[in-house]
């Protein structure tokens, strides 16, 4: 799975600027980049009257817009995905994700602070890797002023890109199963090996198998 680090901190506190001067920046340095945002109301993107719109009036559980530039999913949920859900919907064809909010979510975190919020971290600092405020905080882990993107960006590679083991992300039924490590090392270690005696296959990086059941009723019994 791609590795997602989570861009946490409370409303106003600039979220949104560090997410985009990190983006820029890992560009210039050939990451392919891939971003997610948490919001807490439903945004509607579909308008009325579209034809997306009209599938899933019909009945359409989700309706994808495939352009020569760009692809669009709509997609009804009856609840809120965890962020490893969401990206698990970007496929693995990125070298690293940076989520905006997502504070309870279990990847890598780094809490920004806007002024006058130094006092209280919004995330617990063992659930933390970093900070950014432009106030010194008596810390005990990295704290960065937000204007050095580029010490953010070192850290972030040296510390978590580069450090993060492989993993292995399952989905059944449309639904993510969380394994221990161990289980995870099992299944990933015998797929690989399986794959790896496939002609012309060269250095797995990443893999990708979906499996559908011989079930007729597919996932609804």
């Amino acid at each position: 799975m791609t590795p997602i680090i989570a861009i946490v901190g409370k409303s106003g506190s600039g979220k949104t600027v560090v997410m985009e001067k990190l983006i820029a920046e890992f560009k210039v340095r050939g990451y392919r980049v891939a971003a997610i945002k948490h919001a807490h109301e439903t945004v509607e993107l579909d308008a009325p009257g579209k034809d997306t719109w009209r599938f899933s009036q019909a009945g359409s559980d989700a309706a994808v817009v495939s352009s020569p530039a760009r692809i669009t999913i709509f997609k009804n949920l009856n609840r809120e995905p965890s962020l490893e859900e969401a990206a698990l919907l970007l496929g693995d064809g990125y070298d690293i994700i940076l989520a905006e909010g997502f504070k309870t979510s279990r990847v890598a975190r780094i809490e920004v602070c806007g002024p006058g919020q130094s006092g209280e971290l919004l995330c617990r600092e063992s659930d933390l890797q970093a900070v950014i405020s432009d106030e010194k905080l008596p810390l005990k882990i990295p704290c960065f002023v937000r204007a050095d993107t580029g010490a953010i960006a070192d850290f972030i590679e040296r510390e978590i890109l580069f450090k993060m083991p492989a993993d292995t992300a399952i989905m059944i039924n449309g639904q993510p199963v969380f394994l221990k490590r161990f289980v995870k090392d099992i299944i990933a270690g015998s797929i690989l090996a399986m794959l790896s005696t496939l002609k012309n296959v060269g250095i797995i990086r990443t893999a990708q198998v979906s499996i559908r059941t011989d079930n007729p009723g597919g996932g609804r019994n």
